[in-house]
């Protein structure tokens, strides 16, 4: 498969894979967004419609969870060699006015960072979920009284007048 990713930068032709893995997911998340902005229907859901969905679903899930973590950690082994021979801190180290106990090499990092798409995507998953179920419920707003009909069942379109109080008769309701 070629490359079409551009060389402008150095790390960008071996980060190919991960940038079109990433990019996909992007619009598929933006994908997902548009359609959650249109009102649920009230008809139910046809065959089709659920195929369609599942297929996509799959594919964001195989994209969130296999393919950007997997391309993240190739990308951080072949290109940016975080192996175990690489150390971000080392084992009787001061940092901070600390002497850290362990080592904490350049793979655990890798492997940190690739936990931390899974917990983004599982947060980011979660959500989805559940604004696909909500969406169009705030578009019903219950009005607070129904609206007045006249005699014949007919909405009125203006207040009626008030009728006049026992308490003001033709006198003047000087009584």
């Amino acid at each position: 498969m070629p490359n079409l990713i551009p060389d402008w930068l150095p790390w960008m032709r071996p980060a190919g894979r991960l940038l079109w893995a990433v990019g996909l997911l992007v619009i598929g998340l933006i994908i997902i967004m548009v359609l959650m902005r249109r009102p649920k229907s009230e008809r139910p859901a046809t065959w089709a419609q659920c195929m369609a969905g599942a297929v996509g679903t799959f594919a964001m899930f195989a994209l969130a969870y296999a393919i950007v973590p997997h391309e993240w950690i190739t990308f951080a082994d072949k290109y940016l060699q975080w192996g175990t021979t690489k150390f971000l801190v080392r084992s009787g180290q001061e940092v901070l006015f600390l002497k850290f106990p362990f080592d904490i090499n350049m793979k655990a990092i890798s492997d940190i960072i690739a936990t931390g798409i899974y917990a983004v995507m599982f947060g980011l998953n979660l959500f989805l979920f559940a604004m696909w179920q909500k969406r169009g419920a705030e578009k019903e707003e219950t009005p607070e009284a129904p609206p007045k009909t006249s005699r014949f069942g007919r909405p009125l379109r203006r207040r009626a007048p008030e009728p006049a109080t026992v308490g003001a008769s033709a006198n003047g309701g000087d009584a």
